[in-house]
């Protein structure tokens, strides 16, 4: 990628001269002509040919509304809302959907179909739900003992597993480095999507998932302002919510891992920030890492979550963002956001205030063309994310007590 600097003014800093396609894709996105509020959905076939294409772009527009979230783990859920029932020759189960805006011929998502509507039904609108392909890594069960291995070198091959599993495409350009080596790590029927989990953990700060393009990546979190997510309240989108939690601080943590010593115990590792501790007391916390069996492994993995968590949680929900973009020539260009990069947020009192992106949401509607809100930072209690924490910690004691007993037989 490459930009040309024209000010920091509010509309961020950079007009998009340069080449700002994916890697191979084909195209210049400085070439490309945007349209305002077109929006297509492909469904594919198993051998990669097109069965249907629906949307505002094609011949009869059946779509009613459409959802669709962008998560840190890449492609995450989407409901597809028709005026008709499609046949089942152009949308089944388990079909791939590609949805494009903005007469973009890159995809902004790619899932596949988990439900559907039932023949005979009296609804008079027909609901189709999807999940990108970050959710098929459930499916996968690891079984596989990795020692002194650098971490991208593990995910590779579990990328590789998955391929041959459920075909999504391997790329070893999108897992990156972490410049770490993993004394011993054991999935003792973990799934690939844990695996991922605990795996960036040990990289430090890593982004994970299954992007738009059906590809696991691995690589670096972004630090540094995305560009395309620079905006002025009032200006580029009407709703700012911000939050700040001091319930999740945790500034003293003791680490369970795998590894039983010779009193029985899995106790590895303990760290703390003692600055802190100076500013909020001490906050503790017991933290379980399964596949860890060496002092030095969970100690590092501890201190990464120290780091995440020694201060309090900032959030915000921003609403109603402006996705086009105008250019010194009078045309305009569109924020295609993502999950990589943080967001800086002008508020209304002139103070700037930046944020990791944790999800984007796009509705679509014949009525109300394409709008986008944004959920930045770690969110405040949600019953979803409660549940998914309560299902997670079920399994990690589950792994902790299959790694104790193995070794105590």
């Amino acid at each position: 990628m490459s930009n040309v600097t024209y000010g920091r003014g509010r509309y961020g800093r950079n007009i998009y001269a340069g080449h700002q396609g994916k890697i191979n894709s084909g195209y210049n996105r400085d070439k490309l002509i945007y349209f305002d509020n077109i929006y297509s959905v492909i469904a594919y076939n198993k051998n990669g040919t097109k069965s249907a294409i629906f949307g505002n772009g094609s011949e009869s527009n059946s779509i009613e509304k459409m959802n669709f979230e962008i998560t840190e783990t890449g492609c995450g859920k989407l409901d597809i809302t028709f005026r008709r029932l499609p046949r089942n020759t152009e949308l089944q189960y388990h079909q791939r959907v590609d949805v494009h805006l903005f007469n973009d011929p890159e995809p902004w998502y790619s899932g596949y179909i988990i439900t559907r509507p039932v023949t005979g039904t009296t609804e008079e609108s027909f609901k189709f739900t999807a999940h990108g392909y970050y959710n098929l890594l459930d499916k996968i069960i690891i079984v596989k003992t990795y020692e002194n291995m650098e971490v991208s070198k593990i995910v590779q091959d579990i990328a590789k597993t998955v391929e041959l599993r459920v075909g999504i495409p391997y790329r070893d350009t999108k897992i990156q480095s972490a410049h770490y080596v993993i004394s011993k790590i054991e999935f003792d029927h973990v799934s690939a999507k844990e695996c991922l989990k605990q795996l960036a953990d040990f990289a430090t700060d890593y982004a994970y998932g299954v992007d738009e393009h059906r590809n696991i990546y691995f690589m670096p979190r972004v630090a540094t302002i995305n560009e395309q997510a620079r905006f002025w309240v009032g200006e580029h989108i009407s709703g700012y919510v911000p939050t700040w939690n001091i319930e999740k601080i945790i500034n003293h943590a003791y680490i369970k891992g795998g590894n039983v010593d010779e009193n029985g115990e899995q106790w590895l590792a303990e760290v703390a920030d003692e600055e802190s501790q100076k500013i909020y007391g001490i906050q503790e916390k017991v933290l379980d890492l399964p596949s860890a069996y060496s002092e030095r492994d969970a100690k590092r993995w501890g201190q990464n979550q120290i780091e995440k968590y020694k201060e309090p949680v900032k959030s915000a929900k921003v609403s109603n963002i402006k996705l086009e973009y105008p250019l010194a020539n009078g045309q305009f260009f569109i924020r295609k956001l993502s999950t990589q990069g943080r967001a800086a947020i002008t508020a209304l009192d002139g103070e700037r205030y930046d944020y990791s992106i944790s999800k984007l949401k796009y509705t679509v509607s014949a009525k109300d063309g394409i709008k986008c809100d944004m959920e930045l930072g770690e969110q405040p209690f949600s019953i979803d994310k409660y549940l998914f924490n309560i299902e997670r910690e079920a399994k990690v004691a589950e792994l902790m007590q299959q790694a104790a007993t193995r070794q105590l037989k």
